[in-house]
């Protein structure tokens, strides 16, 4: 995978239209640690498409470009958006099996949003999330356990590694499971199945 065809990973998490006086002018907000920054709606749309609009899709600079222009984005505005994301921190371009994805998990921490439901009863290698028992994302038990506990650790890379370690512990052998660094390229891999359907989101590392 070369720069070009990195993932894109959205950070930060959405709060919603802010009004602004009694008048239809609004601005969306998307919190990123403890700043909230203010996205006209066409700059979030680019955002919102950075986190996949399916569980098979896996965004790229390229492909971003692509899904945009099919809903009537002009290519240039949304280039000038995804650089300036890049530039604050809304977007960070990684190659899951690139050295350099330890340093996006050093500096990031995955949120859960929605509820662990357990195995699939039909595929019980997978697992599945979702609420009120009503799944809507199926991930690998690797994945799962990253995304069951992350909001634990101070950072990513931290939950890999414990991920790893409890995988070990409890006999397993499939190194995707057992390897910090493998487990976090699997977690970059699939983690737009996630994002996708808001069962997670990534933010800054909390400064402790």
């Amino acid at each position: 995978m070369g720069a070009d065809d990195a993932l894109l990973i959205p950070v930060g998490h959405d709060l919603g239209a802010l009004y602004l006086d009694s008048g239809p002018e609004h601005r969306q907000q998307v919190r990123m640690g403890v700043e909230v920054m203010e996205l006209d709606d066409r700059e979030f749309a680019v955002w919102l498409l950075a986190h996949g609009i399916g569980n098979d899709d896996r965004p790229t600079r390229e492909s971003l470009l692509g899904q945009a222009e099919k809903r009537g984005l002009a290519r240039d505005d949304v280039g000038a958006a995804v650089e300036q994301f890049l530039g604050d921190g809304l977007l960070v371009a990684v190659e899951p099996e690139a050295d350099a994805a330890v340093a996006f998990a050093l500096e990031h921490q995955l949120f859960p949003l929605l509820q662990g439901l357990g195995p699939d009863p039909e595929q019980p290698w997978l697992q599945t999330i979702g609420m009120l028992n009503q799944p809507v994302a199926q991930v690998s038990s690797a994945l799962y356990d990253v995304w069951a506990w992350a909001q634990l650790a101070p950072e990513l890379w931290t939950g890999c590694q414990d991920a790893a370690m409890v995988s070990q512990q409890v006999g397993v052998t499939n190194p995707e499971e057992t390897e910090p660094r493998q487990v976090l390229a699997g977690v970059l891999a699939q983690v737009h199945g996630l994002l996708c359907v808001r069962a997670a989101y990534f933010d800054r590392r909390r400064i402790r």
